[in-house]
C-alpha cells in the first residue's frame, strides 16, 4: 500500500515538471513570433520577461482535469474564448441540467466565484456564480442563462481582477465596473429572473457576463497593468501551438463595454455623473483628484481581488475600491418637538 502512495506522489510531481518545462520551452522560443510591439514596448516587454523568467514557477497552472467531468478550463488565446455571438439556451432539459452540474464543480474545485460556459469550450450563454467561493453557501449560487444587462450605474468602483483562463495569479490588474446594476435572465428551471445587484455581486455578474461577449477582463486594464502582464500573456500565447488563436476581442463588442475601460491608472473625480465623461476624466486626472479618491488596498485579507486573488482566487470582495461617480447629498432631518409630551412650558 506504501508503496502504492509513494507511485502515485511521484507520478504528480512528474507531471508538476512536465508542466513547467513545457511552460518554460514554450515561453523561450514560441513567444517572441507572437509580439509586434513597438521599440518602446520592447524594451519594457524585455525587462519584464527578465524578472519573470526567474519566477516562472509561481505562474498559476489551472488543474489539468477535474473530477466528475470531462470538461477542463481553457485559457487565452483559445478561439471559444472570443467567439460571439454564444448561442442562447432553449432547452432546459437533463443534459443541461448535467452541464450546469459540471461548470459548478469545475468552479468550486478552480477556487473561482464564477465560470462562464466558454471557459470550459462551450459557446452558449450560459455563465455559474457563487460570489462566496463557499460550496455550503447555496443560496448565493447561481444559474444565468441568456443573460442582459439593462442598466448600469454612474457610480463606478475600482478593484484588481483575474481570470481562470488567464492564469490570475500573474495576469491580474484594475477593472472598473459599475456599482450596481439591473439584470434580466433565466434561472436553471428556464423561469425569467429581474434583479438589481451591487457590490461584488454585480462584479462577478458583469465579469461572467464580459465573457459571454468575448471579454476577458485583461482588455480592461490600464495601460500600465497591460505593460506589467505582457510577458505572463506572451507565455499563454506561446503555450498555445494551434493557428487558430484569437488575441483580441470583437471590435463592436470591445466599443460597446460599460463602463468604459481603464486608459490610466489614476482615478476620476469624485463628483463625475455622466459615464460617457468617464474615459476622459480617466485620462485627465492628476495628483489634485487622488485627494478625493480612496484608493483599494494591495492586500485584501478577506478575499476578492488581491495580487494573488481574483475571479481565479474566490472570496468575497468587500467595500474595499475606488468608487466614482454620483455622490448624493444626504437631507439633514430636522426633529420637531411635541409639545404636547413636555412638561416645560417653553415647549408648549
Amino acid at each position: 500500500m506504501k508503496f502504492i502512495i509513494a507511485l502515485a506522489c511521484l507520478a504528480q510531481s512528474a507531471e508538476a515538471l512536465l508542466q513547467y518545462q513545457k511552460l518554460q520551452l514554450n515561453y523561450k522560443y514560441g513567444a517572441s513570433s507572437q509580439s509586434s510591439q513597438s521599440s518602446s514596448s520592447s524594451q519594457s516587454s524585455s525587462q519584464s520577461s527578465s524578472q519573470s523568467s526567474s519566477n516562472s514557477l509561481q505562474m498559476r497552472l489551472n488543474p489539468t482535469s477535474f473530477s466528475g467531468t470531462d470538461y477542463t478550463i481553457i485559457e487565452f488565446p483559445r478561439p471559444a474564448l472570443r467567439r460571439v455571438p454564444n448561442a442562447p439556451i432553449v432547452l432546459f432539459d437533463k443534459a443541461f441540467e448535467t452541464i450546469t452540474q459540471q461548470m459548478i464543480n469545475i468552479m468550486y474545485q478552480g477556487k473561482g466565484v464564477g465560470l462562464a460556459a466558454p471557459q470550459i469550450g462551450i459557446n452558449q450563454s450560459l455563465f455559474v456564480y457563487n460570489p462566496t467561493a463557499d460550496r455550503s453557501i447555496t443560496n448565493m449560487q447561481r444559474i444565468v442563462c441568456n443573460p442582459k444587462i439593462t442598466q448600469y450605474s454612474d457610480e463606478i468602483e475600482v478593484q484588481q481582477e483575474g481570470c481562470l483562463s488567464m492564469r490570475s495569479d500573474d495576469c491580474a490588474g484594475q477593472v472598473a465596473r459599475s456599482l450596481w446594476i439591473h439584470v434580466h435572465y433565466q434561472n436553471e428551471l428556464g423561469q425569467k429572473v429581474t434583479r438589481r445587484l451591487k457590490g461584488f455581486e454585480a462584479r462577478v455578474f458583469q465579469h461572467e457576463y464580459d465573457h459571454l461577449n468575448g471579454i476577458l477582463c485583461y482588455d480592461r486594464f490600464p495601460p500600465e497593468d497591460r505593460k506589467t502582464v505582457h510577458a505572463n500573456i506572451q507565455k499563454l500565447l506561446g503555450l498555445y501551438t494551434e493557428d487558430d488563436a484569437l488575441v483580441d476581442p470583437d471590435s463592436i463588442m470591445m466599443q460597446s463595454m460599460q463602463p468604459r475601460p481603464l486608459t490610466a491608472k489614476r482615478m476620476p473625480p469624485l463628483g463625475l455623473v455622466s459615464s460617457e465623461l468617464q474615459e476622459n476624466a480617466l485620462t485627465a486626472t492628476d495628483g489634485a483628484d487622488d485627494k478625493k479618491a480612496k484608493q483599494a488596498p494591495t492586500n485584501n485579507k478577506s478575499g476578492g481581488f488581491g495580487g494573488a486573488g481574483g475571479f481565479g482566487g474566490g472570496g468575497g470582495g468587500g467595500k474595499s475600491g475606488t468608487k466614482v461617480g454620483k455622490k448624493k447629498d444626504k437631507k439633514k432631518k430636522v426633529k420637531v418637538r411635541n409639545g404636547n409630551f413636555s412638561s416645560n412650558p417653553t415647549f408648549k
